[in-house]
């Protein structure tokens, strides 16, 4: 048997390949919460219902529809499923798109947080397909991508259901509720779950996601500052970082 010759990984520069998909990341999640500060800023319809969240001040749930109707997309919701499956996978959500008018059909027979993320992926989709004329594909509860433009619109979909800013401002609330207990990972990420709405499968795909992105930007940012510890030390989300 052929002895596993462990230079291998040195040689698939491995830290430059997560380097690269970090600041890819990044530059998604910048321009997801762009998209949802401006949603929130140029729909009236929501500033009038809620006063307290501005364009500068959005919480946990992220509201999804008005971000679709913020992009002119129309969201229907009915059965999609009314046969019995024969196969594993199950339609969630389609998205069609012809001559500039979308509509996005969501399976009213899932859970509410399925719903949400299913119309989340719908966006990604639709914003990675503008350049074309016209759009029609479907969301399948999801076992094995097989595309990488759905693992491409998944990125964007959990970008902006966990804006970056809201998931720092809520993690560090919740590490100050925690005391000097240790933090019970299981607890927090069921704690995420329910604020941002997110089920447990999505959210696992999130958070790594997230980790990577917050990671990169800190480091850039020390480095941005000519590597002052005092960059370190001032900034205000510091306690959610090893």
């Amino acid at each position: 048997m052929e002895q596993f010759d462990v230079k291998e990984f040195q040689e698939l520069s491995l830290n430059e390949g997560v380097e690269a998909m970090a600041d890819l990341c990044l530059k998604v999640a910048k321009t997801a919460e762009k998209l949802v500060e401006e949603s929130y800023a140029e729909i009236k319809e929501f500033r009038i219902e809620n006063e307290q969240q501005t364009a500068n001040k959005y919480e946990f749930p992220i509201d999804i529809e008005l971000i679709a109707k913020y992009l002119g997309m129309k969201i229907e919701k009915k059965s999609l499923n009314k046969e019995e499956p024969k196969s594993f996978s199950r339609i969630l959500g389609i998205i069609t798109s012809q001559n500039g008018k979308v509509e996005v059909t969501i399976d009213n027979e899932v859970s509410y947080k399925t719903q949400r993320y299913t119309i989340a992926n719908a966006v990604g989709r639709f914003l990675l397909n503008q350049a074309g004329t016209s759009l029609k594909c479907s969301y399948a509860i999801p076992l094995i991508p097989q595309s990488l433009e759905e693992v491409a619109a998944d990125c964007i979909a959990l970008f902006l259901l966990l804006p970056m800013k809201t998931f720092k401002d809520e993690f560090l609330r919740y590490l100050n509720s925690c005391g000097d207990r240790p933090l019970d990972v299981d607890a927090w990420l069921i704690h995420l779950g329910n604020k941002s709405q997110i089920s447990q499968f999505n959210l696992a795909i999130g958070y790594q996601q997230l980790k990577q992105v917050l990671c990169y930007q800190r480091q850039a940012d020390f480095q941005a500052s000519g590597f002052d510890i005092n960059k370190i030390l001032d900034d205000p989300y510091d306690k959610i970082f090893a």
